[in-house]
């Protein structure tokens, strides 16, 4: 058994009927490479191929009685591909507003708890004849790393390739524990936490002492100083920094990831830059729209990998943040470019200061059962409506393959984030890179952004208002 982290175990205690935690993703395809028909079917043998190598998706949930003690995962071979992949079809003419429907529909559901966390949904009717997967799998199992890291074993670079063979080593499937050996798995677990706590303030004060040396006394001053300031001074309230509701909307496209790398090297800035100040321009423009511009800049949380090289095929949230001003206060592209680069700069400097694995620890000392009251009474309560919050919003960019995939023979055309929101910061925006594109995925709900689709205009019409600079 694998016990969760307090990190993926905080993906669970978040959902409740508005509030899911999974995240999710849609690949176009284009089935004409392909040997077979690309249906549910196809895909289920795809899968059933590469299962042996694919753990997370043969994961399931075993609590601890009382919740007293973090869950663990068990490996189970024995997956119901039935219930896990399913097929759908679009209506006549197979729009692209049918499948965002579609896509919004599926996404507002919570998974299975019973079942292994994920859920494949095969749409065909599509426009031109192409056909879409629907992928969702839960936050307490994979981040977007290894999520990308299962998409590109479920690929391969030629339409026919074989499947991967089965390790060696392949672990036996575990069968699930009596209530009573996990609560007696719990106790001891909980009887350890003093121990680890000690080592865990031992280890902070070496790192703090190695911060001193890398930074200096001055640098680390500075930078605890802007922490402390950045704490005492809230984000401003958006329209979309309130309580989520059931209902999802969600928007997609595409653009040219060559366009954005001339645009990075003429102005000497990162990838990362430019795609921050395409957020910032195309956000201030919708809050223009809206009336909604505040006179500071907004805030938002850029989730970072911290999953070392060596455990690059391995499950679970290895991931910290960046807290990064967005400019949306300055009407100069140029300035709003350089404002990005430095508060960037900056984030990483605060990043560096102590390990983010270090800061990860301090979650695995929540009770599960008080962690969940705890996200129960603040939702119930409407907190968000009410708490000056630290973050307006989620972007997070996660790189991709630049080579040409296959899945199940049929060629990938665009991989499109669905990402996943939460109480008081509904607007999230991920994106993907695959080949020459850099694809899209901006989440809300509708009760708060009823036009997202505009925001993502805005945001892909600032590239040409950067490539002019």
């Amino acid at each position: 058994m694998r016990q969760l982290s307090g990190l993926d175990a905080s993906f669970l205690h978040m959902e409740d009927d508005r509030v899911t935690g999974h995240v999710g993703g849609l690949i176009v395809l284009d089935p004409t490479t392909a040997e077979r028909e690309i249906d549910a079917d196809a895909i289920r043998q795809h899968i059933a191929e590469r299962l042996a190598v694919l753990p997370p998706l043969r994961w399931k949930l075993v609590e601890v009685p009382f919740g007293f003690d973090r869950p663990y995962w068990i490996d189970d071979h024995d997956v119901d591909l039935d219930f896990h992949v399913r097929g759908i079809a679009l209506p006549k003419p197979g729009s692209k507003q049918q499948l965002i429907d579609q896509v919004n529909r599926l996404h507002a559901r919570r998974l299975d708890r019973s079942h292994p966390l994920w859920e494949f949904y095969v749409i065909e009717g599509l426009e031109g004849g192409k056909v879409a997967i629907f992928m969702k799998c839960h936050h307490a199992a994979i981040d977007g790393k290894a999520a990308m890291q299962i998409l590109s074993t479920l690929m391969s670079q030629e339409p026919n390739a074989l499947p991967p063979s089965p390790p060696e080593n392949m672990p036996p499937s575990e069968t699930r524990p009596t209530d009573i050996e996990m609560f007696t798995r719990g106790w001891l677990g909980v009887m350890t936490h003093p121990g680890r706590a000690m080592a865990l303030i031992a280890r902070i004060a070496v790192e703090w002492q190695t911060a001193l040396g890398r930074f200096g006394y001055e640098g680390v001053s500075e930078l605890t100083a802007a922490i402390t300031d950045r704490a005492q001074r809230p984000a401003p309230r958006l329209v979309f920094n309130r309580s989520m509701t059931t209902r999802r909307t969600w928007a997609f496209g595409s653009i040219p990831l060559h366009v954005v790398k001339e645009i990075k090297d003429k102005q000497d800035r990162t990838i990362n830059d430019v795609v921050m100040a395409l957020c910032a321009g195309g956000i201030r423009r919708w809050l223009t729209d809206t009336g909604e511009l505040p006179d500071v800049p907004i805030r938002a949380m850029v989730p970072v990998s911290i999953r070392p090289a060596e455990r690059s095929a391995s499950a679970g949230n290895q991931v910290s943040a960046l807290v990064a001003d967005l400019p949306t206060d300055l009407a100069d592209p140029r300035a709003r470019l350089e404002a990005v680069s430095a508060t960037m700069r900056k984030a990483k400097e605060e990043f560096a200061m102590l390990p983010a694995t270090t800061l990860q620890e301090f979650s695995q000392f929540a009770a599960p059962a008080a962690a969940e009251l705890v996200a129960r009474t603040a939702a119930s309560a409407r907190l968000a409506d009410h708490l000056a919050l630290p973050f307006n919003l989620t972007i997070s960019n996660v790189p991709g393959p630049r080579e040409k995939l296959y899945f199940a023979g049929a060629r990938m055309e665009a991989n499109y984030p669905v990402p996943m929101i939460g109480d008081g910061m509904c607007l999230n925006i991920t994106i993907h890179s695959y080949r020459d594109s850099l694809d899209f995925g901006l989440m809300s709900c509708p009760e708060l952004i009823a036009d997202i689709d505009v925001i993502l205009r805005y945001i892909t019409e600032e590239l040409d208002v950067l490539k002019a600079l």
